[in-house]
């Protein structure tokens, strides 16, 4: 008979084998540990990596949103078009709840108001806020999405500007900044295209366009352009008052106000201006699902966007959301067999391209100073100074 160590190779006997290890003990008595699994993708990443892709997200998110806006304005039947409030509407009210929800459940101090000597600034946040957005969602019923996205690239150099002239804030306004200024208002020319400067109207359509858009006259682009550059004022005076309140006030109360004016407002229009046409109630899951897509999609992007940034550092985090020109252009091809021309194509541009050097010199600046101040405190000759007022706001949490 073989011996039990010669029975088999697989099957070593006790004493050839080590002394076994012991297992730990299950946690809590009773639940043995779990077999490690392979990490999935997203916590495989590093929370920078994580946050650009956050951010990416976000803009992929607000060109959907600008894609349904102008779907629902010009490309179903007649009759049944949406007023650009009745959009807002849509999505302000749905973001406005999630922002009431979180808030309650996370215990946010002073909400939903906010501390009450912050109410004149919160309450400048939400028309700066309202009056920007009714500005590109009203432009995008004209202007094709590239050429509505990339005027809003122009607010950074009126928050800079106006950031200069506030004393609790007086941050330099360099010549650098104005220069950008002046090229990127030399690009929204292009885009605009005034009769006066290029009298021959310009087709943005490709004849294969799948759904194309009705023609607009001369005199509607400048109007649509005339109309989203309030938009920038708009959101302008939003941002301004954003750095301005500072981290006296948890994000959320400031995006609460600016979806609940709006809101409000959108009622008051839909139902007291007659030339909106009111409210049109949806029909048919399209409808429905578009006008919920955007409510959805807005707060998603809210989320996706702040914490993009509480992840990224700011030079990254402020080149990404150039991407949404990528996004829009798509978009726009997609739905409507669009093409930018080459006016829209240098014009469009000349405004990245400002905004883009503008906001990586600022970094640059912004890391010098760092780095001096950081040397300083180590010589002993002086505090350090909070740089950026916004990054700290949006850091908060961590």
């Amino acid at each position: 008979m073989a011996s039990p160590s010669s029975a088999s190779p697989l099957l070593p006997s006790p004493a050839q084998d080590s002394p076994p290890t012991k297992s730990p003990p299950a946690q809590y008595g009773s639940v043995p540990a779990a077999p490690r699994t392979k990490p999935s993708f997203l916590r495989s990443l590093s929370p920078s990596h994580l946050g650009l892709c956050m951010l990416i997200a976000s803009q992929v998110l607000t060109s959907v949103q600008a894609t349904i806006t102008r779907y629902l304005a010009i490309s179903l039947p007649a009759g049944r078009h949406y007023h650009a409030f009745e959009v807002l509407f849509a999505r302000m009210s749905i973001t406005l709840i999630g922002c009431l929800v979180w808030m309650w459940w996370n215990k946010v101090p002073h909400a939903p108001f906010g501390r009450r000597d912050l109410w004149p600034l919160l309450i400048a946040r939400g028309i700066g806020g309202l009056v920007g957005v009714y500005g590109l969602y009203t432009s995008l019923s004209y202007l094709p999405m590239p050429d509505a996205v990339v005027l809003t690239f122009l607010a950074p150099f009126v928050v800079g500007y106006a950031c200069s002239k506030i004393p609790s804030l007086h941050e330099p306004f360099t010549l650098r900044e104005k220069l950008g200024g002046l090229v990127s208002l030399a690009g929204v020319t292009l885009i605009a295209r005034p009769s006066f400067l290029f009298p021959v109207p310009h087709d943005h359509m490709a004849p294969s366009a799948a759904i194309p858009p009705p023609e607009i006259t001369p005199a509607q682009r400048l109007y649509a352009v005339s109309i989203g550059l309030v938009g920038v004022l708009g959101a302008a005076t939003a941002y301004t008052t954003i750095r301005w309140i500072g981290a006296r006030a948890h994000p959320l109360i400031s995006v609460a106000y600016f979806s609940g004016l709006v809101t409000v407002v959108s009622v008051g229009v839909l139902v007291g201006v007659p030339s909106t046409g009111g409210f049109v109630v949806p029909q048919g899951g399209l409808e429905w699902g578009l006008l919920g897509g955007i409510g959805v999609s807005g707060f998603a992007m809210q989320y996706l966007l702040t914490r993009g940034w509480q992840m990224v550092k700011g030079a990254r985090a402020g080149m990404i959301v150039y991407t949404q020109m990528v996004f829009a252009v798509v978009g726009e091809w997609l739905v409507w067999g669009g093409v930018p021309d080459w006016q829209s194509c240098v014009g469009g541009g000349m405004v990245v391209g400002s905004a883009v050097v503008v906001a990586f010199w600022k970094e640059k600046e912004k890391e010098g100073a760092g780095k001096k101040a950081e040397e300083e405190e180590e010589e002993g000759e002086g505090e350090v100074a909070v740089v950026d007022e916004e990054t700290g706001l949006l850091r908060e949490d961590e």
